[in-house]
């Protein structure tokens, strides 16, 4: 009778261990069948970009005036977005305005200035398409050309 017990519960767990993995390689061809299908360039956007060119703004120094001349690209993964901010380009173009003019010239001659400086300048871009369009506008604010005199 011990040997009858012993040989169903080899046998049941046989069985088990038999179904589990049969289970597992169903699942892993699936998954391979369904990663193949998508492919790699749909899993990945590509951002478009609208550059913003020469903007030249005097800043207050201790004791001139410096003058900025910046030029940026705004980064979406949206074309559409990119459009609406294109349409509003004058607004746009004075948030940016303002808020270097606002900017002092010993705040923008320190290293690690262009994080934040990007920073700042996403967010208010985002606040006026927020304001004006009802749109967040861009992803991403690049400064692709920065002098300071």
């Amino acid at each position: 009778i011990i040997a009858a017990v012993v040989l169903v519960v080899a046998l049941a767990g046989g069985g088990g261990w038999w179904y589990f993995q049969q289970q597992a390689k169903q699942q892993a061809e699936q998954q391979l069948a369904l990663a193949e299908s998508v492919s790699t360039a749909a899993l990945v956007k590509k951002p478009v970009f609208l550059p913003l060119t020469k903007f030249v703004v005097s800043i207050p120094g201790d004791d001139r005036l410096h003058y900025l001349m910046l030029e940026l690209s705004l980064m979406s993964y949206n074309q559409e977005q990119l459009d609406t901010v294109q349409e509003y380009m004058p607004v746009v173009r004075n948030a940016v305005i303002t808020l270097l003019s606002d900017q002092h010239y010993n705040d923008l001659a320190q290293s690690g200035v262009m994080k934040p400086l990007q920073l700042a300048l996403r967010g208010a871009i985002q606040t006026v398409m927020s304001d004006m369009a009802n749109s967040n506008g861009i992803d991403q604010v690049l400064i692709t050309k920065m002098v300071i005199q």
